[in-house]
């Protein structure tokens, strides 16, 4: 089995990497995490997050030092800021492959299916392609859940769960440390099944490394940081996709294609008496839940890919043995309840909100491919099911259902290609002298730092959440004072806007592209 693997791997690695570096940096999320990591790399305090001379609210600490190593080996740019994010999403992957089999188990079929199914799923590949802690919290998740499951018949795993939620606390904040705490106590006080609860909470080996890991980074932010504290407790995140509707769709669209295996899975294991009885399959739904009520309630709908590893070993623990058993009753009523989920919304609803969110307009060259891959999964999963073939089913349709990831790439590509400020950084970064000013005018992208290494001057544009720029923040009336004055100034501005009042004296063109318009009051 190591060649299949291993060419698995190599699939997936170049799904993953192949397009991380091709595109410029979406604005906020990854202008903020990448200009926070920038800025560290560039001599900046490892444990004051800032963006130039603008403090952050972050508390993903652990994500920005991974930034810094990957800066430092590889250098300035979009590739290295999203290494490890594609990495982990590699990871999240193999944790979910580790925790559909235990030891004793004989059927690797299973971890395929799991494997096939987490790297497949759309929210796993969206969080593994943006520069955010959010695929590597859900990577740290997965490999501590994969630790309690495997822990049942060698507890020296719970190693790897201890080691996961301490690094998902330096790297995510509180969440990552209570969170599999709470799951694994709901799920001992469902099932009775406090073996698993004791352990991990006593055995010294995990326990040792979760207070010392924990507790050294926590004392460290107390010496050299004691305000981002208020930071990491678990709070509402103040970015927003599109509204109710937006968040509504980024939920749907986060587990396709399998919505219909899913609640086939969650129908035969959920518990209809106390205590339930145990088993993997419970504690990883449990495990789940937990994660998403946590995401929903704090408003940060990627961390939602923390339940991405537990949801695709379940599946594939299921799948595998509906199709051992030869159940396909169950695989029938699967099926059906995911094409009666997907194709409604994924082609009658789905292209009237289109007009909501323009990012995903631009996108529709590969938004239709990814379409016609979700289509073929269906049929062949209909089909497969219908023509009861087991073993045609678990490799065509795992197939098709990698295929699907194909143009999701390019999604990144096509909305970076119209919307990121890569063009104007690059081309500021190659022009800017000591003295030079540059004013963003209504609009307001934290990855202009990154590319350029200068502070901005913010006109008429909201202040972007979790960054404290007030001392770079302007009125409008001194656009006049700025362009006016000895010093070169560069204005970056949508490019269907007017500057009001209009500027005073001359203005150059610099450049224009990705709907920004560079200008400048001086033509040299």
């Amino acid at each position: 089995m190591r060649k299949p693997a291993v060419l698995f791997g190599l699939l997936l690695f170049y799904i993953f990497f192949r397009g991380i570096g091709s595109h410029g940096l979406i604005d906020p999320v990854e202008g903020i995490n990448a200009s926070i990591s920038i800025h560290m790399a560039g001599g900046g305090n490892y444990f004051v997050p800032k963006i130039g001379e603008s403090l952050a609210s972050g508390r993903s600490m652990g994500f920005w030092w991974l930034s810094v190593i990957a800066i430092d080996l590889a250098g300035w740019s979009e590739f290295t800021v999203r290494f490890f994010p594609a990495l982990a999403g590699l990871l999240m992957v193999w944790a979910s492959a580790k925790a559909a089999r235990p030891y004793s188990d004989d059927s690797v079929r299973k971890s395929w299916l799991a494997a096939c199914v987490c790297a497949s799923m759309t929210l796993c590949f969206i969080v593994s392609q943006i520069n955010s802690p959010h695929s590597l919290y859900a990577c740290l998740m997965g490999i501590a859940m994969a630790g309690a499951v495997l822990s049942g018949e060698n507890k020296r795993k719970l190693i790897m769960s201890h080691c996961a939620i301490s690094f998902a606390f330096i790297s995510y904040g509180f969440e990552g440390l209570f969170l599999p705490l709470l799951a694994v106590m709901i799920y001992c006080i469902i099932s009775e099944d406090w073996e698993m609860m004791r352990d991990f909470f006593t055995w010294p080996g995990g326990i040792i490394i979760t207070i010392i890991v924990s507790g050294l980074y926590f004392s460290a932010l107390i010496i050299t940081n004691p305000e981002i504290i208020h930071f990491m407790r678990c709070q509402n995140y103040t970015y927003t996709f599109g509204g109710l509707a937006g968040a509504m769709m980024l939920i749907f669209v986060s587990f396709v294609p399998f919505h219909g295996f899913i609640l086939r899975a969650v129908y035969e294991i959920f518990p209809r008496e106390y205590p339930a009885q145990k088993s993997y399959e419970l504690f990883m739904f449990v495990w789940a839940c937990v994660f998403a009520i946590a995401s929903l309630l704090t408003g940060d709908l990627l961390s939602m890919g923390a339940c991405i590893p537990a949801l695709s070993a379940l599946l594939g623990r299921k799948i595998d043995s509906w199709l051992n058993q030869r159940s396909f009753h169950s695989m029938r009523y699967a099926v059906m309840f995911n094409i009666l989920i997907i194709i409604p919304v994924l082609y009658c609803f789905l292209p009237f909100t289109l007009h909501n969110f323009p990012m995903l307009k631009a996108s529709m060259m590969s938004l239709v491919p990814w379409g016609i891959a979700e289509a073929v999964f269906l049929f062949a999963s209909w089909y497969y099911t219908k023509t009861r073939q087991p073993v045609k089913w678990a490799r065509n349709v795992s197939a098709s259902a990698i295929i699907c990831l194909m143009p999701l790439a390019g999604i990144f590509n096509l909305s970076a290609g119209l919307y990121s400020s890569h063009d104007s950084g690059i081309r500021l970064r190659e022009t800017l002298k000591r003295n030079d000013i540059i004013l963003q005018y209504g609009v307001n992208h934290p990855s202009m730092y990154f590319y350029t290494l200068r502070n901005s001057w913010i006109i008429s544009a909201d202040l972007t959440p979790g960054v404290a720029e007030r001392k770079f923040t302007a009125q409008v009336s001194a656009i006049n004072n700025l362009w006016g004055g000895k010093n070169r100034v560069f204005l970056v501005m949508p490019s269907e806007m007017k500057p009001n009042p209009p500027l005073p004296q001359n203005v150059f063109h610099i450049l224009e592209g990705n709907g920004l318009l560079l200008l400048s009051n001086q033509e040299n």
